[in-house]
């Protein structure tokens, strides 16, 4: 009899939990092509999210919840974005630098449940990719590859002929000086050599000394003030690292940064100063005049520090 009471409330309560996990859950899912590239070549990652209707995103576009490993570059990511099935998707490119079998990125997304306000990080399980080298193994030598040789039996013509023409060409180059000697003008005062350009770090150093000096918080644009800060350090990395930073934003260009500008904390800097501005100028943030200044100085901070940075790049150029 207990037994039989124990299956039937089994039997009465397992609909509600079936419908309880259908409800609450959450599925992230990630395929990438091609499954095996050579060294350098970039891998496009696809991502697929399903939320439940209870849950909300507070970062639509992907991250890495750990540190990359060594030889794996993230060169671009995109927001996810929600299709009629509302399921989100997006992609993102990164690129390989060791050759062997090498897994992707784990990236993750920040959600927050709207009735109960759990938080937490939804994230995909890796997917392997095959590096290979784009040289052959072992680097064989070449072989088969000798000076040609001459004609037998003409060896004698052919001094008679070099002797020839070697003195033919030192008479024609006497003529030609002799010529130019009879009329060679007087030699015209060189211009001085123009001054050389700044480099891109004095240069963008000027520029922040010419915002501040502009006052523009003082005169009620602290709007001005915070952008011209932002894009002066946006064209340093155009100007100094071949960096499109101005056609980005914010959160691609952190994920673009190569490994040299981005290590020792380097990364989160630059979010909280680029992020300040971004604040300044969607957000409608409107900072006392004051803060002004010392939003200067973080900027100036950031940059001496890049310039210090040494380049950590592995590659040159992504094929």
């Amino acid at each position: 009899m207990r037994m039989t009471a124990t299956a039937l409330l089994a039997l009465l309560i397992a609909p509600s939990l079936a419908h309880a996990q259908l409800d609450y859950g959450r599925s992230f899912t990630i395929t990438a092509e091609p499954a095996k590239v050579g060294l350098g070549d970039s891998v496009t990652i696809r991502f697929r999210l399903a939320l439940n209707d209870r849950d909300l995103l507070s970062d639509t576009t992907p991250r890495p919840v750990a540190e990359l490993p060594p030889g794996v570059r993230i060169l671009s990511v995109e927001p996810l974005r929600r299709g009629a099935d509302r399921v989100m998707t997006g992609t993102a490119r990164i690129a390989f630098y060791r050759t062997g079998k090498r897994e992707t990125p784990v990236f993750g997304l920040p959600w927050i449940q709207i009735v109960t306000g759990h938080r937490g990080t939804v994230t995909h399980e890796p997917v392997e990719i095959e590096v290979t080298s784009t040289i052959p193994a072992g680097n064989p030598p070449l072989r088969d590859i000798r000076e040609p040789d001459s004609p037998r039996g003409f060896g004698a013509l052919w001094a008679l002929l070099g002797a020839a023409a070697a003195a033919g060409i030192a008479w024609l180059v006497a003529r030609l000086l002799k010529r130019r000697r009879q009329v060679k003008p007087e030699p015209a005062a060189a211009p001085p050599p123009p001054p050389p350009a700044p480099d891109p770090y004095t240069a963008t150093l000027a520029r922040l000394a010419a915002i501040d000096a502009a006052s523009w918080s003082a005169r009620g644009d602290v709007a001005r003030h915070y952008e011209l800060v932002a894009d002066a350090l946006r064209d340093y990395l155009e100007a100094a690292h071949g960096i499109p930073a101005r056609e980005r934003t914010t959160t691609e260009l952190l994920w673009s940064l190569p490994p040299g500008l981005a290590e020792g904390g380097l990364r989160r800097r630059m979010q909280q100063v680029l992020g300040e501005a971004d604040l300044v100028k969607f957000a409608k943030l409107r900072p006392a005049p004051d803060e002004s200044t010392r939003y200067t100085g973080h900027a100036r901070d950031l940059l001496e520090r890049w310039s210090r940075a040494a380049p950590a790049e592995e590659l040159d150029a992504v094929r």
